[in-house]
């Protein structure tokens, strides 16, 4: 993937999405190409050089599995955003697992796909770095406490990548679920942990959504909350920790951890979004403090079992 993301390859078997879509982009200078079929797109994707394919769930040819499938087989480093109007459990950790960048429910909203995007070019610039493998060390660790008014300008990819990389030889795969991982607390305790916002608040259109809350960054006691990030590597316990812990109210946490139980779709809206991630991403998710802490565990796959 190139550093600029550039190309776009849309695939959809409605014309008129294809054409919306198109439109947005292009607008917003990338340059797109568009296809009906998913067979068509593989086709594509041997003679042209995309950076980055969105792709309806359900094509008439090939669902999204079987592309990300093959796309894998043949290498490819494209990341793979696909757009979904229903997600079953099992698809979504599976395409998790194949290595989709992320899913965009219908109806689309223009704004939300071009965050995406932009969190996707971030992503493509994280290099992985030479090894120390954590078998030379007991326990490893990094903390940071971030303070709310410039919670913008953290990527968690960076913070997270470079020291994974440092003492760990992960899969793609696992390295991709763990950032989804952290991405999705960080996100949580920062919108209801820290600025508390309603959920007229969070749907409110991008610029209106800014306006909000910049204005709730200017109370003081919004801005003297923090949250706090430690991510630890275990080398007795094999695993990984991340935990995430914020200076808000917390919530109805135990409601939530009985539903996620259940055996029902994936929820992609407010806390159910992130809280489906953590729970079906990792082997432990633990909630203290009211519901302003949060830890997951995840257990390290040997080399041989990936």
């Amino acid at each position: 993937m190139t550093e600029e993301l550039n190309r776009i390859l849309v695939v959809d078997d409605n014309p008129e999405i294809l054409n919306d879509l198109a439109t947005l982009l292009t607008i917003h200078q990338y340059q797109v190409d568009t296809t009906t079929s998913g067979c068509d797109a593989i086709r594509r994707l041997r003679k042209v050089c995309y950076d980055l394919v969105i792709c309806d769930i359900e094509i008439p040819d090939i669902n999204g599995l079987d592309f990300l499938e093959k796309l894998r087989q043949h290498n490819w480093t494209q990341e793979v955003i696909i757009i979904t109007g229903y997600l079953e459990q099992d698809y979504f950790l599976r395409a998790i697992r194949l290595g989709a960048a992320d899913f965009i429910s219908k109806p689309i909203d223009g704004q939300q796909l071009l965050n995406s995007i932009e969190a996707v070019k971030k992503k493509s610039l994280l290099k992985q770095n030479q090894t120390v493998p954590l078998e030379d060390f007991e326990e490893a660790q990094l903390s940071y406490v971030i303070d709310p008014t410039k919670f913008s300008q953290i990527t968690i990819n960076q913070i997270m990548n470079p020291f994974l990389s440092q003492y760990l030889d992960l899969s793609q795969d696992t390295l991709n679920e763990l950032l989804i991982c952290a991405d999705e607390m960080l996100t949580n305790a920062y919108f209801h942990g820290i600025l508390e916002l309603t959920k007229e608040e969070r749907t409110q259109e991008f610029t209106q959504l800014k306006k909000i809350i910049s204005q709730k960054l200017t109370e003081p006691a919004i801005a003297s909350r923090r949250i706090r990030f430690t991510i630890s590597l275990n080398k007795e316990k094999n695993s990984i920790r991340i935990t995430v812990e914020d200076d808000g109210k917390g919530f109805n946490y135990k409601n939530w951890l009985q539903q996620l139980a259940k055996p029902i779709s994936i929820n992609l809206d407010c806390y159910g979004r992130g809280l489906t991630m953590l729970y079906h991403l990792s082997d432990s998710l633990v909630f203290s403090k009211g519901g302003r802490k949060v830890e997951i565990i995840r257990k390290l796959p040997s080399r041989n079992a990936e």
